[in-house]
């Protein structure tokens, strides 16, 4: 049987994706609480896809890391039990940020996705690859991301002690809002002032204006959307989990571990799940 779902969410990771439970929390359990999900297995695809008939609604943990985004994204429209022509995408998870674009517990909708890991770096300059054919980065459709961000903003998002605890090294006293702005996708995970700099001059090369959240799968979920002519159907929310960078005058090495994943976990749910209901109206 072909089913066609209205939305497809693609969280990333599971707590079996980690040696170590972080904070008992993960992307994909509240999804799993909030609806009434049939279970299928899908060839090239880890973990189980699951189907709400009622909502009109399915899931697939894509997995951690580019690779493992773009094969899974790249199975669920080969497999022909899925008809994805006109199902809305929505990558739904956590992320660091810049400390500008938001605080911890904040939800970003990226307009943009850049890939960080394809460039040329010669000593301590960061550019595009001179020999490229296209830019490694992708321009999300303007009024699906407005929309989006409009239903986020009109959610109560959470907010918790260990989050004002740690804002408070950062001398930040903000509450979660919702914020749009471009996404930086790598396979590596930096934290730093140094590679938060390299960072911005790779996004400025490409003519993005700074970045908001970084994270390790949309890239490659892009990639995949964009073999499959649906890159305009694609919605990417990530709610904030830790900065980027340590708090002035702080090592690096102490805050590189500070994360609030309960938090951000709850808040992309909160606003994904809103998110998805209004598209699968």
């Amino acid at each position: 049987m072909t089913t066609s779902p209205e939305v497809l969410v693609l969280p990333a990771f599971t707590t079996a994706d980690y040696a170590a439970d972080p904070d008992d929390s993960d992307e994909v359990g509240r999804w799993l609480n909030a609806y009434d999900f049939e279970r299928r297995s899908i060839r090239g695809v880890p973990k189980p896809v699951r189907y709400d008939p009622a909502a009109d609604v399915a899931l697939v943990p894509t997995g951690i890391g580019k690779s493992a985004a773009a094969a899974t994204v790249a199975a669920c429209f080969a497999d022909d039990t899925l008809e994805l022509d006109e199902t809305a995408l929505v990558t739904v998870g956590i992320a660091g940020a810049h400390p500008s674009a938001g605080t911890i517990g904040s939800v970003v909708v990226a307009d943009s996705v850049v890939d960080w890991d394809l460039k040329e770096r010669v000593d301590d300059r960061v550019s595009p690859l001179d020999w490229r054919a296209r830019d490694y980065m992708w321009n999300l459709d303007d009024g699906l991301v407005e929309r989006a961000a409009g239903v986020a903003r009109d959610v109560d998002l959470a907010d918790s002690e260990s989050a004002r605890a740690l804002r408070a090294a950062y001398d930040d006293d903000r509450s979660p809002g919702v914020a749009v702005g471009p996404t930086v996708c790598g396979d590596e995970v930096w934290h730093g002032e140094t590679a938060a700099a390299d960072v911005e001059r790779l996004c400025a090369a490409y003519g993005v204006d700074g970045y908001a959240t970084t994270e390790m799968e949309d890239a490659g979920t892009a990639t995949a959307l964009e073999r499959f002519d649906a890159l305009d159907r694609y919605v990417n929310l990530r709610a904030v989990s830790n900065f980027d960078r340590a708090p002035p005058g702080s090592d690096p090495d102490e805050s590189a571990g500070e994360f609030c994943f309960d938090l951000a976990t709850e808040n992309a749910f909160r606003a994904g799940r809103a998110v998805v209901s209004a598209l699968a109206a």
